[in-house]
């Protein structure tokens, strides 16, 4: 359905448990093909997912070392400016 956001290029998913459901009832059933996906950048999703994937690798050797969770905040600040 149209997104309750009002941004043209989301919508809104309902999921129903189909186990519950006893009885169904079309409304009204669409004719028209629904609209073309949007692309995917799969260079721009490897990116994120290796870039998270060395934070978290960067946490955990941090957590390992024993440096307190201030200190993990202090070097990510400093690391990002």
């Amino acid at each position: 359905c149209p997104s309750s956001s009002g941004k043209p290029n989301h919508a809104d998913i309902l999921l129903v448990n189909l186990q519950y459901v006893s009885e169904v009832e079309i409304i009204n059933d669409r004719t028209e093909p629904p609209p073309p996906l949007a692309s995917l950048n799969v260079s721009k999703l490897a990116n994120k997912a290796r870039t998270e994937k060395e934070e978290k690798m960067s946490q955990a050797y941090a957590i390992s070392a024993g440096v307190s969770l201030e200190g993990q905040q202090l070097f990510q600040t400093i690391h990002k400016t």
